[in-house]
């Protein structure tokens, strides 16, 4: 008789093994694997598994980056028997790539818009002469620039860098309204800008793929060259003048103090840089 119990209960737990082996929800369902939005995850993890780490990213992607930057400025210079006022904007899209966690290689290509109204005085017969000059001015630039962090802070979300670039372009003005004849645009076809410029800039990383960030041009050290294109109206003849700056943020502030605040110099540049 005992046998016999012995031999059932042997049938029956073997039995209940047979079948826990081969329906085991628990240990198929930790070893399924669901595909979410394109990544996979474990099914039954947190969500938050689903969050790609650096290693999983291709190289590319972690390297490569994009951006739009936006400048625009509002200025005024005031000379003996000339006052000037005006306002530009520019776009420049970028693009960059990632040398290093500190150092960043990029290229910035865009163009500008500018409109300045000039009022030129002088005396006659004992009088004072007004006479109002509008420009309107088309540009184009390109600058390739490299960058290197020299801080980070709060945990790595805000950056500040140092940038080095160089830039080329062309500008177009074009009389609107007003006299020509005796002012720096009587004749001008075009002008030649061209330079180096280094510069902060403050960046802040809202996640791995979007950023904002801050170019400081007013703390800028380097130099500025123009070439500008005239043409006689009465002979035709073509000849060029030559202008060039030293950049140097001691001296704009000088300037600022002064109330003469030249184009281009006091301009708040900002932009979103995104990777891919």
């Amino acid at each position: 008789m005992k046998r016999t119990y012995s031999l059932i209960a042997l049938i029956v737990f073997g039995t209940i093994s047979l079948s826990a082996q081969n329906d085991d929800h628990i240990s198929d369902g930790l070893a399924s694997v669901a595909t979410i939005a394109g990544e996979t995850a474990t099914a039954g993890s947190p969500q938050d598994s689903v969050a790609l780490t650096p290693a999983d990213i291709p190289v590319w992607k972690q390297k490569l980056y994009y951006g739009y930057n936006f400048d625009i400025y509002f200025h005024h210079d005031s000379r003996p028997n000339r006052k000037e006022n005006g306002w530009s904007i520019a776009v420049e899209p970028e693009i960059g790539w990632r040398l290093k966690e500190r150092l960043y290689l990029g290229l910035r290509f865009g163009g500008s818009y500018q409109d300045s109204y000039t009022t030129y005085t002088h005396e006659e017969d004992n009088k004072t002469i007004s006479e109002e000059l509008r420009v309107q001015q088309g540009s184009w630039n390109v600058t390739p620039y490299v960058r290197y962090r020299l801080k980070s802070l709060f945990r790595g979300k805000v950056g500040i860098w140092m940038e080095a670039h160089l830039y080329a372009g062309m500008e177009f003005p074009r009389v609107t309204d007003g006299i020509v004849s005796g002012t720096d645009y009587d004749g001008l076809r075009h002008g030649i800008i061209y330079g180096a410029q280094l510069s902060p800039v403050i960046t802040y990383q809202f996640s791995r793929k979007r950023g904002f960030q801050i170019f400081f041009s007013i703390l800028s050290l380097g130099y500025s060259g123009t070439t500008f294109c005239y043409q006689d109206a009465v002979t035709g003849e073509r000849h060029n003048e030559y202008t060039n700056d030293v950049i140097i943020f001691s001296g704009k502030l000088r300037n600022l103090i002064a109330n003469q605040f030249t184009p281009g110099l006091y301009g708040l540049k900002f932009g979103i840089q995104k990777s891919f």
